[in-house]
């Protein structure tokens, strides 16, 4: 068995590879393979030249720090059970704190996951709140593009997971080909699944709540429920809900209640 990092060549098998493992659609998984290595780091276990395991970590920061979000683990079922994917994380994990990284996030699917990743040093960490909102009589929202980092700052604090401009735009293809909706105005940016008038949207930036209002209105939304951070004071209140993990990846232990808020899922 060889565990090694994943090549530009390698691309098109680990993208076969993705879609024999998830429930994907291949436009969706197109648009993350289409992604720079660079910031999207891939790493794979080989058999005989064979794709036996795969997982990825996506570049962002928390606190100001370099961390990742960990993603698309898969093995393949005959090989299960082996400690494959055990091995393939801690090969990964390696070269994260090679590049810096201090923190690693991840999303499991089911509570057999929460397991699995606990017996890594993952500790369930990370939460999410949501609450509903009207979106009542609002001005239009202002014209242009949102400057995706300063409102970061503004909007998710210093428990979230903070994105680089080029993944939130990735982000904003990958779930358009399910059909969620990305909203921007120049103070606000949405990824919103809208239906008869109503809207979830589980990811969202913006300097003030008037105006996401705004956006949502302008697409014919009058009521929504938003998911963010403990640390927005919009949630102040709301009850926080287990939602992902976090492990250090140094002696410096991890914050909690940690909102991963791009979970690609």
């Amino acid at each position: 068995m060889i565990y090694r990092s994943a090549e530009s060549g390698d691309i098109p098998r680990l993208c076969g590879f993705w879609l024999s493992c998830f429930d994907e659609k291949p436009e969706a998984a197109k648009c993350f393979f289409e992604r720079n290595l660079s910031d999207t780091h891939g790493y794979l276990a080989e058999e005989n030249g064979e794709i036996i395991a795969a997982v990825y970590l996506i570049d962002c920061r928390l606190r100001g720090q370099r961390a990742h979000y960990l993603c698309g683990a898969a093995t393949k079922p005959s090989h299960r059970g082996r400690g494959v994917m055990s091995r393939l994380i801690g090969f990964a994990l390696d070269d994260a704190v090679r590049r810096g990284d201090r923190f690693s996030t991840l999303l499991p699917a089911d509570e057999g996951l929460y397991r699995f990743y606990a017996r890594l040093g993952y500790t369930a960490g990370c939460e999410v709140r949501t609450r509903a909102f009207d979106c009542g009589s609002e001005s239009p929202a202002s014209a242009g593009e949102p400057d995706t980092q300063a409102l970061q700052r503004l909007c998710c604090k210093d428990r979230s997971l903070f994105w680089d401009q080029s993944f939130i735009d990735f982000a904003g293809r990958y779930y358009g080909c399910y059909g969620v909706k990305t909203l921007k105005s120049a103070y606000a940016l949405a990824f919103a699944d809208c239906d008869n008038g109503c809207a979830d949207v589980f990811y969202a930036l913006y300097n003030d709540i008037s105006e996401l209002k705004s956006l949502l209105s302008a697409e014919g939304v009058r009521r929504f429920n938003l998911a963010g951070c403990g640390e927005n004071p919009l949630f102040s209140g709301a009850p926080a809900k287990k939602y992902g993990m976090i492990k250090s990846l140094t002696d410096e232990n991890p914050p909690d209640g940690v909102y991963i808020g791009i979970t690609l899922s």
